[in-house]
């Protein structure tokens, strides 16, 4: 019998089955690639404006997301440092392949936690009360407490241009039939919307174009627990859309999943995509691109 069942191996799943293995809880992780634990699905950054203090609060109630940012970062920034410190954000571009190997080494060598690579199919509900959860290679798993941080891959949909295919992110499937078992309990299941930017070929881009950022000296730390921080701080580079990239843009809008129709809702407020801004802000004849 387990104290804790964790379902998922993302940021959320990581802190939750740490912190209570730490306090002496008997847990068990379930996650779809043990490999693939900790993986930024997205973004390869941590922190930054409305969320840096978050990463800090998570280190101060004893989480792992700072110290593992000041492991894998490549650069350490404070945003807004010329305004007050209410409008501070700290922010570090990190390594997501180093990030994934250092999450999942920490996973992996944390007592009382053990970790499986099973998909989730459902819940096991004895007289009204969740009491485990079955994988869908029919093994069971009681416990005293669930918890779900299933993350995108809750009925997840990965969007790429026109097409659209069942996945919690690109190459990986999603939970469908958790999904469905939760709407029998009487439970709504909703999507949050992110876009993910298009990775580029380093080898295509000519640098010498672009305006470097670099890291703040001394570069700015998340964890309280990160003695002699002295990490590799690599230039970041901005560069600028112009009136033909807006045109090209424009001709493809039909292409985009936000106005096809085939994505139903609204984009984030304050990060919006490239297309959605050359859409919104037409009066702006240069858009920044990081």
């Amino acid at each position: 019998m387990l104290d804790i069942v964790v379902v998922g191996g993302g940021h959320a799943g990581i802190e939750a089955s740490i912190v209570a293995a730490k306090m002496g809880a008997k847990v068990h992780l379930l996650t779809l690639l043990i490999e693939n634990i900790g993986l930024a699905s997205c973004n390869p950054a941590i922190g930054g404006l409305g969320k840096g203090h978050l990463v800090k609060e998570i280190d101060a109630l004893g989480g792992v997301m700072g110290i593992l940012s000041d492991l894998s970062g490549l650069q350490f920034r404070i945003l807004n440092a010329s305004k007050g410190p209410a409008v501070r954000g700290t922010r570090a571009q990190i390594d997501m392949d180093l990030y994934r190997q250092n999450a999942r080494n920490l996973v992996l060598n944390t007592s009382n936690l053990s970790v499986s690579q099973e998909m989730v199919e459902g819940l096991l509900i004895e007289n009204g009360a969740v009491v485990g959860v079955k994988s869908t290679l029919g093994k069971e798993y009681k416990a005293s407490k669930v918890i779900l941080t299933t993350g995108t891959f809750l009925q997840g949909l990965v969007h790429i241009g026109t097409h659209t295919s069942q996945n919690g992110r690109f190459g990986e499937s999603a939970s469908i039939e958790l999904a469905k078992h939760l709407k029998t309990l009487g439970l709504e299941i909703g999507r949050l919307k992110t876009g993910t930017c298009p990775r580029l070929a380093g080898n295509s881009i000519d640098f010498t174009e672009l305006e470097a950022h670099f890291g703040d000296f001394p570069p700015p730390k998340f964890s309280h627990k990160t003695k002699d921080f002295n990490p590799i701080q690599l230039p970041c580079f901005i560069t600028y859309t112009n009136s033909k990239t807006h045109a090209l843009i424009e001709q493809n809008f039909h292409l985009a999943p936000m106005f096809s129709g085939q994505i139903e809702g609204v984009g984030p407020r304050y990060c919006p995509s490239i297309e959605d801004k050359i859409y919104r802000f037409k009066d702006k004849e240069r858009h920044q691109l990081f």
